[in-house]
């Protein structure tokens, strides 16, 4: 009887601990879902919750054959690699508050695309480089703006070597009387011959640090001066646009052109030999002569191209022949020399006469002749002259002399060609007569020196060196051209060549005067 109590008491104890604990009768089940929820990796971490557990791990029981949708939902591969990598790391912190129903393990699927978004800030990257875009459309606001600010630069280039801004009194003064400007002469007169032939010697004015051209032009302006010259005011009264040189090929020559060579001789070869001194050209400059065979080509392939001999004549008319100063190096080279001077005064006005003549067979029917300005009063002839053949004034008095001969003779000249052909006015520029107007009362066209130049070598008073010219090593500019006669002891300053230009118009340095030429003309 003991013993069979000691068992009955021991079942009652194990049936008791049966209904206490019921999860032990359990036990065996529930080892069977932590195998199957391998596939779902959350139901561990969620052990803490066991009444939720077995609730969930029912379902996913059943869901079991539903991982076999996903292998169908495995056509987008590049989406499933990248959940179970990112569910390792991120499905903790999002699923534990979606992990309400495992279904929402679906839309775990769809948080990748809410994770691609997240994959997507390079996106929102790209979309930082569509705001480029709409950056260049602000960029292209600036361009707008740009083009406002092209205009002011391409006359800045393009428009200074052609058409100067700036105004004189005399601006458009004559317009209308003459279609066509035509110009002949040396560097007082050239607009950029010598430099697209390449055969001076001075600091080109087409170099990045020449001074030439600074006060009107710019870099490119192709004169021997700081800006315009006679020629450029002249053809501005008349309402024209500056003369382009005849070497410049691609230039418009509707309106006229220059054939002035800076540095031109009227020297023949043997006497050009016996020189004193050359300066500005490399070997021997051309003659004048070149020009006038320049313009008999120009006259036929151009000017009266496709005319009659009456239609040329009749559009000859309409042209002003300008012949610049000749000769005016040559009086400089010839300092010092075997030739005397004299000689060189009268082959200048051969030259210069013969020139003339020509014109006036080929049909011309105005034309201005420019006499010589006093040169022995340049800082160069002043620098090659002793001192007991200089005048008062300081100027060389032998070139001086020679200059008034040449003067002299021209005028004379001129006069002959006024009788034998009365149908062409002949003007003669006094150059000599408008420069010392302005040389003896500099106050008046405030101009402070006469003697010095404004670009050089500052080695003496007259800041002249002939071996270190405008634009070399060691040269200096001085502040304001317009206060000087000389810009580079050779040839003017742009203000020089105004007041000569103005002597010439409306201070009777011309004879016959200026307006003559208009009196057979009216204006179209």
């Amino acid at each position: 009887m003991t013993n069979f109590k000691c068992i009955s008491l021991l079942l009652a104890v194990v049936l008791v601990s049966l209904i206490l604990n019921p999860t032990f009768a359990h036990n065996p089940r529930h080892n069977r879902p932590p195998r199957d929820p391998k596939d779902c990796p959350p139901p561990i971490p969620k052990k803490t919750k066991p009444p939720r557990d077995p609730k969930d791990c029912p379902p996913p029981i059943p869901k079991v054959p539903k991982p076999k949708p996903p292998p169908a939902q495995d056509p987008p591969p590049p989406q499933d690699p990248p959940p179970p990598q990112e569910p390792k790391q991120d499905p903790p912190p999002p699923e534990e508050p979606k992990q309400d129903p495992p279904p929402p393990e679906e839309p775990k699927q769809d948080p990748p695309p809410p994770e691609e978004p997240k994959q997507e800030p390079p996106p929102p990257d790209e979309p930082k480089q569509e705001p480029p875009p709409p950056d260049e459309p602000k960029q292209e606001p600036p361009p707008p703006g740009e083009p406002t600010q092209d205009p002011p630069e391409e006359p800045k280039i393009v428009t200074p070597p052609n058409e100067p801004e700036k105004p004189t009194p005399f601006h458009n003064l004559y317009i209308g009387y003459f279609s066509i400007v035509i110009a002949f002469g040396d560097s007082y007169t050239d607009t950029g011959n010598a430099q697209h032939m390449g055969s001076i010697t001075i600091t080109t004015s087409e170099s990045s640090s020449s001074p030439y051209g600074s006060t009107t032009f710019g870099k490119k302006s192709n004169r021997l001066s700081d800006g315009r010259l006679v020629i450029d005011f002249i053809t501005d009264a008349l309402g024209l646009p500056t003369l382009p040189p005849y070497k410049e090929t691609k230039a418009n020559f509707d309106n006229g052109v220059n054939f002035a060579i800076a540095g031109a001789t009227t020297l023949a070869n043997d006497l050009f030999s016996k020189l004193k001194r050359i300066f500005l050209w490399k070997g021997t400059p051309l003659g004048i002569m070149t020009e006038l065979d320049w313009y008999k080509k120009y006259q036929i392939d151009q000017l009266c191209k496709g005319l009659d001999q009456k239609a040329c004549a009749e559009k000859l008319k309409t042209v002003l022949f300008w012949v610049g100063e000749i000769g005016i190096n040559d009086f400089s080279r010839a300092v010092g020399s075997k030739i005397p001077l004299s000689s060189i005064a009268k082959s200048s006005v051969t030259y210069t006469v013969e020139l003339v003549r020509t014109l006036i067979r080929n049909g011309a029917k105005n034309i201005v002749v420019q006499g010589l300005p006093p040169l022995g009063c340049l800082p160069l002839d002043i620098s090659i002259t002793p001192l007991s053949l200089r005048d008062r004034s300081g100027c060389s008095q032998i070139v001086n002399a020679a200059v008034v001969i040449h003067n002299q003779i021209l005028q004379a000249k001129l006069e002959l060609y006024r009788k034998l052909f009365p149908d062409v006015t002949i003007i003669y520029a006094d150059s000599w007569k408008a420069f010392y107007a302005i040389r003896n009362n500099p106050q008046k066209y405030k101009i402070q020196e006469v003697n010095k130049t404004c670009c050089g070598f500052k080695q003496d008073d007259m800041n002249f060196n002939l071996q270190s010219l405008c634009g070399a090593s060691g040269t200096s500019i001085c502040d304001d051209p317009s206060k000087y006669i000389s810009w580079d002891g050779i040839h003017p300053t742009e203000s020089m060549n105004y007041h000569m230009t103005d002597q010439y118009i409306n201070h009777e340095c011309c004879n016959p005067p200026f307006q003559e030429l208009m009196k057979k003309k009216a204006p179209k």
